[in-house]
């Protein structure tokens, strides 16, 4: 595969000695809670679900289920407020409440810009009550790359291993050190890469996805995710 990729300063990333392996090719099952980690990956619009969230185990911080905007959480565990509207009293729930992490809020204005984000364009990555999968996504600022997204949502997982074996499908590379902690990088076909780092009792789980033809190198897509995980590691609580 040709190596390619871009950062703020515009050189090509530099990815060491290590190769990307080979495509692995095939018709695989795919689990349920898998199934919706896969779909948001593709796009964070396609509306997944965990219909399966039971509310007498939600998370104590999503005490307020009204329909009621006014009486429904619209802040994270810091008190920051999210950059939208929070529609879901059950946006917080017991499969993503492993951790304090709340990518919306991480995610600043200032953050956005250095990625190459349109920090107007952020979006709750929920589109239904009690959804797996808590975070938000973004476009990109540039109009050439108008087809391509980065989200970042977290989801409970043991640790990388777990979401490894769970997700054994995914192209795996070889892992990578960001500020000490180990960072799993994945892909699941030719227009996408995300990566994962454990947080807590939770997975944060880092995306890029290309949804227009001809796509660009992998390795650039890649590091493109890696790029927007080192700009928010450090807020990440291990």
């Amino acid at each position: 595969m040709q190596r390619g990729g871009s950062e703020a300063s515009g050189r090509r990333p530099n990815h060491g000695d290590s190769k990307f392996p080979k495509r692995i090719k095939g018709k695989l099952e795919v689990k349920r809670l898998v199934g919706i980690l896969v779909c948001a990956l593709i796009s964070v619009t396609l509306g997944c679900s965990d219909q399966d969230v039971s509310s007498a185990e939600d998370s104590p911080s999503s005490i307020n289920n009204s329909d009621n905007t006014t009486q429904i959480r619209q802040t994270d565990d810091n008190g920051k407020p999210l950059p939208f509207t929070n529609k879901f009293g059950k946006r917080w729930n017991s499969s993503n409440d492993g951790t304090t992490y709340e990518s919306c809020t991480s995610v600043t204005e200032s953050t956005a810009i250095s990625q190459g984000l349109d920090p107007a364009s952020v979006k709750d990555a929920a589109t239904v009550n009690g959804q797996t999968l808590r975070g938000c996504a973004w476009k990109f600022a540039d109009p050439e790359m108008r087809n391509w997204s980065a989200h970042q949502m977290v989801a409970d997982f043991s640790g990388l291993e777990q979401y490894r074996r769970d997700n054994s499908f995914f192209e795996w590379f070889p892992d990578s050190q960001i500020s000490g902690r180990t960072v799993g990088i994945a892909s699941l076909n030719a227009g996408d890469c995300f990566t994962y780092v454990q947080s807590m009792g939770s997975g944060v789980i880092t995306g890029i996805t290309v949804g227009s033809l001809p796509k660009p190198p992998l390795t650039e897509i890649c590091q493109r995710a890696i790029d927007l995980t080192k700009a928010t590691i450090d807020k990440i609580p291990e």
